[in-house]
């Protein structure tokens, strides 16, 4: 991931609507919830894959644990503020893995998407 886009994306709210536009940005275009049907579709490059809440959860959590690692692999800063805002980024971060975060996470993301055609 770039310098660049890891620094975008640390510079979302440490909140549920916070991660939801993080995984927006990391994967908003390649995840579609259809409403009428209660599901999750997932482009894997060819066609749409349908999901579950658990399996797109799973998703979420895994984009959540790339940007901490990607977090932690940006050169270490001079500057001791800007190194415990990283640590408190990463530690949202993993906190936010769990289901729970991950599910508002997701409900938020439904707002986000509905708005988008295919």
């Amino acid at each position: 991931m770039r310098k660049s886009k890891v620094v975008t994306l640390m510079n979302y709210n440490l909140t549920d609507f916070g991660n939801a536009e993080r995984l927006h940005d990391m994967f908003g275009k390649t995840w579609k919830y259809l409403e009428e049907y209660k599901t999750w579709l997932h482009w894997d490059g060819h066609h749409w894959k349908s999901k579950n809440t658990l399996q797109a959860c799973w998703a979420a959590a895994e984009a959540f644990q790339t940007l901490a690692e990607e977090i932690y692999k940006l050169p270490a800063p001079e500057d001791k503020w800007e190194l415990e805002r990283r640590l408190r980024i990463i530690t949202w971060l993993q906190r936010s893995k769990c289901n729970f975060r991950s599910k508002n996470a997701l409900l938020f993301l439904r707002g986000m998407l509905e708005s988008r055609p295919f």
